[in-house]
């Protein structure tokens, strides 16, 4: 049993993360990162920021490529109606850490899968709440000194270390990891993408 794509499938991202969960399901396909201006545009919502993004992505990498699905994605964390990016050093992921530490944030991940030959573009916006344990002064050093909070948006891997803060998540899963995958899988199916074998 196999899942078949009707056409190319391209991922405009280089997240491992999103590679892992796309190749978790036999899902096979290119990857080719696009470099997009990230900055947020002034009166912007969470939801419309990641959607924006992910069509930018997927745009600058169809346009090259018009008979290829291409999936664009980008994932945030929210708390207090403040965005938290990647931490560039300790001091960062630690007053993330501690922002989250013993509460409850939002995961907000918008994707976007188009093919400009069918003149195809769909976007969704998936939102998750992630409820945080009390974060202990000795643990918070332990997680920092690790490579994991550098790369992750909120400081934090939910399918690595740093599961061990994370006592509840409401929505998905994977969508806290960086891609939705049930919607994701979902939609490439609505749109005659791929069959299940």
């Amino acid at each position: 049993m196999t899942i078949l794509l009707s056409s190319p499938f391209i991922l405009a991202s280089a997240s491992p993360r999103r590679e892992e969960l796309l190749r978790s399901v036999g899902l096979k396909f290119t990857i080719l990162p696009a470099s997009v201006n990230e900055d947020y545009i002034k009166g912007e919502t969470p939801r419309q920021h990641v959607g924006r993004l992910s069509q930018d992505k997927a745009g600058v990498v169809a346009g090259k490529y018009p008979e290829a699905w291409v999936l664009g994605a980008d994932t945030i964390v929210v708390i207090d109606d403040l965005i938290l990016g990647k931490p560039k050093n300790k001091t960062q992921a630690r007053q993330m850490l501690e922002r989250l530490s013993g509460r409850e944030h939002k995961v907000f991940t918008g994707f976007t899968l188009t093919r400009t030959a069918s003149s195809v573009a769909k976007t969704k916006v998936i939102q998750s709440a992630v409820k945080f344990k009390p974060i202990d002064t000795d643990e918070m050093e332990w997680y920092i000194s690790s490579s994991e909070p550098y790369d992750k948006a909120g400081g934090y891997a939910a399918q690595g270390r740093g599961a061990y803060f994370i006592q509840s998540i409401r929505g998905s899963y994977t969508n806290v990891i960086g891609l939705p995958l049930c919607e994701v899988l979902e939609e490439l199916k609505k749109l005659n993408a791929i069959n299940f074998r």
